[in-house]
């Protein structure tokens, strides 16, 4: 569907950039089950048919927004090295999805718009520039999407329990009385100490990389 360049509706002048602005901040503020068409309208004070002159519907809607963040990703230099080109990209992803958690669980089940395919352009060429064995690079591409998604959920879902920090403490407490998880009880101590430990995703992504450098050696 083409976009016109604007639709006055009453006191408003209608653009898709400001709809999918208006969009992604009801998204950021209320969470994307709250997002509707008619929402959307109230939050822009025109009609819900002047939104259908910019997208079809609400799903045309989502992967805008989604898009949207995706353009919020640092573009990589052209003075960098593969590595240093994966761990930017894969930096400024997880940042990007962070300052707008409601698109981490949709990130993957949505249709990419160019923000999108341009990511996924970016890092299939910092992979190609590896000289990677094709099968190899295919591997290594969804692996580090993967670690990217899998570390912006779990950053998501320690969150959602530090807001319940009281209850939280609580079990964590009677977990360390418990003396039938002594390993557990170790590995919770260990945080609880405050010790400094590596960036855990960049040690996470430096591992990925060096797997990909290094699987042709170790392989033979």
């Amino acid at each position: 569907m083409g976009r016109p360049k604007k639709v006055r509706d009453g006191d408003a002048v209608l653009t898709y950039e400001l709809i999918v602005t208006r969009a992604t901040q009801l998204a950021d503020n209320d969470g994307i089950e709250q997002l509707s068409m008619r929402r959307l309208a109230a939050d822009l004070d025109c009609g819900v048919m002047s939104l259908y002159h910019y997208v079809a519907d609400k799903e045309a809607l989502i992967e805008a927004i989604v898009d949207q963040v995706a353009g919020e990703v640092m573009p990589p230099p052209g003075d960098l090295d593969w590595r240093g080109t994966v761990k930017l990209i894969a930096e400024s992803t997880l940042e990007a999805q962070l300052r707008h958690p409601w698109a981490v669980p949709i990130w993957s089940a949505t249709w990419p718009g160019p923000n999108r395919f341009a990511l996924v352009e970016q890092l299939l060429g910092a992979l190609a520039d590896a000289d990677l064995r094709p099968d190899i690079a295919d591997l290594g591409f969804h692996a580090i999407s993967n670690h990217i998604q899998g570390f912006a959920q779990q950053k998501i879902s320690f969150g959602q329990l530090d807001a319940k920090s009281a209850i939280t403490a609580e079990r964590v407490q009677a977990l360390v009385a418990d003396a039938d998880f002594p390993r557990v009880v170790e590995h919770l101590e260990f945080h609880r100490s405050g010790q400094v430990t590596p960036d855990e995703f960049v040690f996470t992504l430096e591992l990925i990389l060096d797997a990909l450098e290094n699987y042709d050696t170790a392989s033979s």
